[in-house]
């Protein structure tokens, strides 16, 4: 008998325990952390307006970032154009969508603080008018991408593969 108050004591104290466990871990007391938003990245807009050159679309831009700064008393920055706005490896034969110059002025005249210039710098549409002849893979060794895309995505060709001159494929 005495095994059998010994267990149901041992049983009531862990059940007991138990209830006590997941009563105090309910609470009342609103949380009081801040909350903190994850980074937005960086932004391009869409196109569908009039092309514009180079050096019009990154003198746009550049008075765009540099008046929201100037709004804002944020630091001053220096943009050397056009790679300021070039893609990445691009030549210099790219025009800007306007509709994209504008968004990004929109966006850089909406920053509330400094901080959003670094957390979504804000990225031009552009298209090609380089006169690359098409299906020119990269040599050995080579990415074949001259435009800063997937190596000889913009060209038909894959790069890399010795010997490709028929758009990438060495048959």
């Amino acid at each position: 008998m005495k095994s059998v108050r010994l267990s149901s004591c041992v049983c009531a104290s862990l059940f007991a325990l138990l209830l006590g466990a997941l009563g105090a871990s309910c609470s009342s007391t609103p949380d009081t952390a801040e909350v903190i938003p994850p980074l937005g990245g960086a932004v391009q807009p869409d196109g569908g307006g009039k092309l514009v050159d180079e050096d019009t679309a990154c003198a746009a831009l550049v008075k765009a970032e540099t008046d929201a700064r100037t709004k804002l008393r944020c630091d001053s920055v220096t943009h050397s154009c056009p790679s300021f706005i070039r893609p990445a490896g691009g030549e210099g034969c790219f025009v800007y969508d306007q509709t994209s110059i504008d968004a990004c002025s929109t966006l850089y005249a909406g920053f509330s603080s400094c901080d959003q210039f670094d957390q979504s710098p804000c990225l031009l549409t552009a298209e090609s008018k380089c006169d690359e002849p098409s299906g020119t893979g990269g040599a050995g060794g080579e990415s074949g991408a001259s435009e800063g895309g997937a190596a000889g995505a913009a060209l038909g060709g894959a790069g890399g593969m010795s010997g490709a001159t028929d758009g990438g494929s060495s048959n």
